[in-house]
């Protein structure tokens, strides 16, 4: 019946509303209805003792009774009330209701009381009621009957009591339903509750369906292909939560997709140039071009080295996606930080010195739990990237330290400064500072899977870089190794954390440090 959420609330206030004002009018006419009943006996019942004074008065003067009928049928009349008068027997002598006439008929009634002495002050003794209330059944009608409490002496000398009896007699009907003439006030009143409940229920659900509905709009849209899409998450309730988990799901999916379209167009343009060269010179072979053997076997050299430039950009790809999985298996073992140091200078120290570049050595970490072959991996890759880009006649600076529960393991070079605008995406995939730089060995993937590798290790990778004091890399890594063996799948956000000039970010999120 009510398809959609905003209606099924609405559904659900009118049912709470229409409950609570059924139950509070309920309770609110039971507590009223006793003190209306009795409100409408005091009201009658204060009307006994005057009229009986007024009674005793004309039976003291002498009036005939037919007088005295039209006098209390004018003061019956005026109150909306019925007076009977009673003999000394308690027989009906008269009745101001000549309809439904009771005369004859006799009446068992409470006797009355002897008035209490006055007080010595002269305030009258006691708190009692001065009027009785009986109800019977007199004359086929159910009936109240108000008759004085205590006997009314007249003030004359010597003192004289009355003989007659005076009844106010009113219909059961028109003291119990007193509280009847409340409800139409009562129903005004509800339905003003109602009206403005309903409007302050219609406010609250379009206030918790509008974040709801803008999530399904962006939702559709996304589902289009519009991924940048972003919803008001002011809220601080459930559904402000909500929304801002919808915006941190529609940004991180917009960095997904873009990455990975960033990811096809660098795949695609490394792969360009090896492959034309490939689909050149084996079209060349074909087509019998080579001159001689010799011709043909360079051709041949260069389509095998272009198959293993594309080889090693596969298996790199590779690498950084079994990384990135959580499926990298880290052997975890006491590694001599120095050690690994020392060995990578060695290692690369003949290609430095082809660049008249000395590679200097500070090591003062000593053993940490790590995976040594894949130490030894992020320190290769940083050591190529620092001497590819140091000046001829500089040093390359490998430097170890302890510092806290962590060990730190600095490469700096005395090259230009990289820019500030360059520094967050250097450890990207395929980012080249400085393109003019590269080479046909390097894919632009050494310093991303220096960044994962070190992270599947719970450490930090950061870059600082000035003009002054050059570019330093810094990897740390927890001494004690990381808290399992199997890395856990870290997703970098670089766009949700602010980091500071020259410094790369560690937190989760797309190819980045």
């Amino acid at each position: 019946m009510h398809r959609s959420l905003r209606g099924r609330l609405l559904a659900a206030f009118a049912i709470v509303i229409a409950l609570s004002l059924f139950l509070s009018a309920s309770g609110f006419v039971l507590l009223l209805r006793e003190q209306q009943v009795d409100s409408a006996e005091q009201r009658i019942g204060l009307l006994v003792a005057p009229l009986t004074q007024r009674a005793g008065n004309m039976e003291l003067n002498g009036w005939p009774r037919e007088l005295m009928r039209e006098d209390l049928e004018q003061v019956a009349g005026y109150y909306d009330i019925r007076i009977l008068l009673l003999d000394n027997v308690q027989r009906v002598v008269i009745d101001t209701d000549v309809a439904n006439s009771m005369l004859g008929e006799r009446l068992d009634l409470p006797a009355a009381t002897p008035t209490p002495e006055p007080q010595e002050d002269g305030r009258p003794a006691g708190s009692m009621s001065s009027f009785h209330t009986v109800r019977t059944n007199a004359g086929g009608e159910d009936l109240y009957l108000f008759t004085t409490a205590a006997e009314r002496v007249i003030p004359t000398w010597p003192p004289w009591t009355p003989q007659m009896q005076l009844v106010i007699a009113v219909p059961a009907g028109d003291v119990t339903s007193a509280w009847a003439a409340l409800l139409p006030r009562l129903s005004v009143a509800g339905l003003s509750a109602a009206v403005v409940a309903v409007v302050a229920a219609t406010l609250l659900a379009s206030r918790i369906t509008k974040p709801i509905a803008q999530m399904t709009r962006a939702s559709e849209a996304m589902a289009r292909g519009d991924l940048q899409q972003r919803i008001d998450d002011a809220g601080s309730d459930e559904v402000g939560a909500l929304a801002s988990a919808f915006n941190q799901m529609s940004a991180q999916v917009a960095r997904s997709n873009r990455a990975m379209r960033d990811l096809l167009a660098n795949v695609s343009h490394e792969l360009k140039t090896p492959l034309t060269s490939i689909q050149g010179f084996s079209q060349a072979m074909v087509d019998g071009m080579a001159d001689d053997r010799e011709q043909s076997r360079e051709m041949a050299a260069v389509i095998h080295d272009e198959a293993e430039r594309i080889r090693a950009l596969v298996d790199d790809l590779l690498y950084l996606s079994e990384i990135e999985s959580g499926t990298l298996q880290l052997n975890l073992d006491a590694v001599d930080v120095d050690a690994v140091v020392s060995d990578t200078a060695r290692r690369f120290r003949y290609l430095a010195e082809q660049q008249d570049i000395e590679i200097r050595l500070a090591p003062a970490a000593g053993e940490i739990r790590a995976d040594g072959r894949r130490l030894e991996q992020v320190l290769a890759n940083l050591v190529d990237n620092a001497i590819r880009y140091a000046p001829a006649g500089t040093e390359v600076l490998l430097r170890t330290y302890l510092i806290g529960d962590d060990a730190a393991i600095e490469v700096h070079n005395g090259g230009g400064a990289i820019a500030p605008d360059h520094l967050p995406h250097v450890f990207d995939r395929f980012y080249q500072v400085d393109p003019s730089r590269s080479d046909d060995r390097h894919s632009g993937l050494g310093l991303a899977i220096v960044h994962e590798l070190v992270q599947a290790h719970e450490g930090q990778a950061v870059v600082e870089s000035s003009t002054d004091s050059g570019t330093v890399f810094t990897v740390r890594l927890p001494v004690a190794g990381p808290a399992s063996d199997r890395p856990r799948r870290r997703l970098r956000a670089r766009e949700q954390a602010p980091r500071e000039p020259g410094q790369a970010s560690r937190s989760p999120g797309r190819y980045s440090a």
